[in-house]
């Protein structure tokens, strides 16, 4: 028991709260504080780069036609500088997406989002 306590309070967690907050609130603007310059984004199998402006009207595009019920972190991992992690938002409307995101801590800032990913999660449930 004193392990596995000790081995819990040594793994990294990715400072994400406001990251996680965004998303749950469906907040674009909120969201764009964390962004980085150019991200990744995989929107239901079309990927593309984009810049923070773009990124920031695609997610506010989502946000709008999926508005949230639920958002929870599934999973989360990653090493050094560098982590993800996958949760599950479910709309109102009863759709279900898996949302991924992949972070890189920046010197001075906090993680920074650097891949978005959004795959329709619904018939999986």
């Amino acid at each position: 028991m004193i392990f596995s306590s000790a081995a819990v309070q040594g793994q990294e967690k990715i400072e994400c709260e406001g990251i996680v907050n965004a998303i749950k609130n469906a907040d674009a603007t909120a969201l764009s504080s964390y962004l980085a310059n150019t991200v990744e984004c995989d929107m239901f199998g079309k990927n593309n780069v984009y810049s923070k402006a773009q990124t920031i009207q695609v997610m506010k595009d989502f946000f709008t036609q999926n508005k949230p019920k639920q958002f929870a972190v599934n999973h989360q991992g990653g090493q050094g500088e560098t982590k993800f992690f996958i949760g599950t938002y479910k709309t109102i409307a009863g759709k279900k997406y898996r949302i991924s995101c992949a972070v890189k801590r920046e010197t001075g800032k906090t993680d920074i989002i650097r891949q978005i990913r959004i795959e329709d999660y619904t018939e999986n449930r």
